[in-house]
């Protein structure tokens, strides 16, 4: 009877471990789809090379392709729809093995150090589901190279064979809905996103000394697609958050900081300035330019 009861437990644990490995992955698969994971922020894409951790190197260089993106994310969601399937499993496990030592080693090597404990947990899974095939695999590979056991296992019940398809639809397309609703969340005029050269700013038509930027030579406006707004400017980064529809724009300046505002509302106009007024009553006036994308390719690539 122990034994019965050990041999279930360990089969409802290989289960939960097999869709465990399929849910993370389809969840991982789908906002590389949607071109949600690998974002680098403008205001840091002009840090110089050598300020730049080895997190961000790595962290941009996958954000540099949409399409680079869609191969990861797609070798994702083919893993996670086989390993449901028992004809298709071993296929699954052997890229899961091969995409998880991949990312570890990324992990260890740009010091992304909070990622590393989960891609452990993945191999180490990937790992024990493999090993129920090492006599099929050592067989295969090294015995006979190329020939294939016909004999099939014992018929599943109707319920284990219809669940795979149940769990692929019903997971792939609540997390698409889910993420979706998540970039849909900060969902803001495109054309708004990116990095600008100011040019001046008045506060009460007095104009503001500008400076440097933080790591750039000249002073910078940056509109970030998670709704943040940076001023660098007087070698400082000064932050805050934005609300836009259509001309209008409602941006809360983090304080204190170098102008005493709290917030601004105004208006865009011809996406070279902002004019408006600040919570305290005075004037504010914004001129700028974007900068295009031929000088900084982040303005052109999240479109």
């Amino acid at each position: 009877m122990k034994n019965r009861t050990l041999v279930k437990s360990l089969k409802i644990l290989k289960y939960l471990c097999i869709y465990y490995l399929s849910a993370k992955m389809i969840c991982f698969a789908i906002p590389k789809f949607l071109f949600m994971q690998f974002r680098i922020l403008h205001w840091q894409s002009y840090a110089p090379l050598v300020e730049i951790s080895k997190h961000q190197h790595m962290w941009s260089f996958f954000g540099r392709s949409y399409h680079y993106n869609l191969f990861i994310g797609l070798t994702e969601f083919l893993i996670g729809i086989l390993i449901v399937f028992r004809r298709t499993r071993l296929i699954a496990l052997l890229l899961s093995l091969g995409v998880c030592v991949n990312i570890l080693v990324l992990n260890i090597e740009f010091d992304v150090d909070f990622a590393i404990n989960h891609v452990l947990l993945d191999l180490t899974i990937t790992t024990l589901l493999l090993f129920n095939y090492r006599k099929d695999l050592y067989k295969y590979f090294i015995q006979i190279g190329g020939k294939f056991d016909n004999s099939l296992a014992s018929l599943e019940s109707k319920f284990m064979t219809r669940l795979p398809y149940l769990f692929i639809v019903v997971l792939s397309v609540s997390y698409f809905i889910f993420a979706f609703g998540i970039k849909k969340k900060y969902s803001v005029n495109e054309n708004i996103v990116g990095a600008y050269k100011i040019h001046n700013i008045k506060i009460n038509d007095s104009i503001v000394g500008l400076g440097q930027g933080w790591q750039t030579k000249d002073p910078m406006l940056f509109v970030e697609y998670n709704n943040q707004f940076v001023l660098s400017i007087t070698d400082t980064l000064f932050m805050g958050r934005y609300i836009q529809k259509n001309d209008s724009i409602t941006i809360y300046m983090d304080y204190p900081n170098k102008f005493d505002i709290k917030s601004i509302n105004g208006l865009m106009k011809n996406s070279n300035s902002i004019i408006g007024t600040t919570s305290e009553n005075r004037t504010f006036q914004m001129i700028y330019k974007k900068v295009d994308g031929q000088n900084n390719y982040l303005n052109n690539l999240y479109k």
